[in-house]
């Protein structure tokens, strides 16, 4: 999450770039825009979501992961796919669990794992919680044209292909 809400001027940029020897104003300055308007949209998708369905961003996403492997995942895999710790993934799909959305049992090949699976109540949110998802993306995306979006696309793919936004598995 990005907190900073009051952005500085430009002319506060340059002073303080002068000050730090910023080598980059521009840079700095197209960065806190950019970081600032994704925290925002961020922000909205999780209210969108909790509105809708009364889901968080990462129950969200577990059940869109465990709808797309309907053998079941384990909580390590589970937590890869949404960048948080076993610890935390643990202690979400106790959540999920106690709430009907999914269910666990050991692993067939290791009686020290878990394999989780999406419940027909799980299947049921989720299919609230997709068209109202998909609804506010498009909304949110009708502010751009087919080229702005084209260029938003390959500008992200560029960031993620040379590495320079670097993985991290929070918690």
């Amino acid at each position: 999450m990005f907190e900073l809400k009051d952005l500085p001027s430009y002319d506060t940029l340059v002073k303080m770039g002068v000050e730090y020897s910023n080598p980059d104003v521009d840079g700095l300055q197209a960065w806190l825009i950019w970081a600032s308007a994704t925290s925002e949209m961020l922000s909205a998708f999780e209210a969108n979501l909790d509105r809708t369905s009364g889901l968080s961003q990462t129950q969200f996403f577990v059940l869109i992961l465990l709808k797309r492997n309907p053998d079941g995942l384990s909580i390590g895999t589970l937590a890869d796919g949404v960048s948080v710790t076993s610890q935390t993934m643990t202690r979400i799909i106790d959540r999920m669990e106690v709430a009907g959305l999914c269910d666990r049992e050991q692993h067939p090949q290791d009686r020290r794992a878990w394999l989780v699976r999406l419940t027909e109540h799980g299947t049921e949110v989720l299919g609230k919680a997709l068209p109202a998802h998909y609804v506010w993306v498009a909304e949110l995306m009708s502010h751009f044209d087919a080229q702005e979006r084209d260029v938003l696309v390959r500008l992200m793919l560029k960031l993620n292909q040379q590495g320079i936004l670097p993985k991290t598995n929070g918690g």
